[in-house]
């Protein structure tokens, strides 16, 4: 993955032999999305992508923590047109972005180049390209995994509410509470929807917490 952080103002695209590169009738999209996070993560991580819109390919990616800044915006696109993965080093003819107010300052010197920048609600080659990346890092993790046996496989099929909540709702707590005893919750954005504290194993917690969690989806006409 190519890595593009080092701090740059606006006026650095105009920089680093960029005006001498030839001009191709290309179309770029150019974005930077939020990863997933991890539960130990303590700061957003973004991946900015450059995608040619004509065919697709990947021209660099790159992964920048913290809310992006001007200088990541203007990296990014400085290595994709001097260092693309694919093809030689070239300035496009137009570049679709998404409308973040970062932009604003880097379109001026981008015209000087003879790039048109244009707005867009939405980026459907760089969209393709950053789930492209989420499938390879989510087969990464999983590659790690533990495996479950085949009794433990059909779990989902025995608690299938609890299957349902984890999967598109919230999360669960099971566990020993210092001073409420051994509890069960289930949690989603908005706090605690079911909880009970009166299991003293896991299956009765499990079990508990399955018909809690069946009552919910019945009240609230959830399939």
């Amino acid at each position: 993955m190519a890595k593009a952080r080092k701090k740059l103002d606006a006026g650095t695209i105009l920089d680093q032999g960029i005006q001498s590169l030839g001009q191709v009738d290309q179309t770029w999209e150019i974005d930077v999305r939020a990863l997933p996070e991890s539960l130990s993560q303590s700061e957003t991580q973004y991946l900015g992508l450059v995608v040619n819109k004509d065919d697709g390919s990947l021209l660099v990616q790159s992964q920048v923590e913290g809310r992006p800044k001007v200088g990541d915006l203007s990296a990014l696109l400085t290595v994709a047109m001097l260092r693309p993965l694919v093809g030689k080093g070239r300035c496009p003819r137009r570049l679709h972005v998404r409308g973040h107010r970062q932009w604003q300052e880097l379109i001026p010197p981008l015209e000087e180049l003879g790039i048109q920048v244009s707005v867009r609600k939405e980026l459907p080659k760089a969209k393709t390209a950053f789930q492209r990346e989420l499938e390879r890092i989510r087969e990464a993790r999983r590659s790690e995994m533990v495996r479950p046996s085949k009794q433990q496989a059909i779990v989902e099929n025995l608690f299938p509410a609890i299957a349902n909540w984890v999967q598109g709702c919230g999360h669960i707590e099971i566990g020993d509470q210092e001073s409420y005893g051994f509890t069960v919750r289930a949690i989603d954005d908005g706090g605690v929807v079911f909880e009970d504290d009166k299991a003293e194993t896991l299956a009765e917690a499990m079990a508990t917490l399955e018909q809690g969690l069946a009552n919910y989806f019945e009240q609230e006409e959830i399939e």
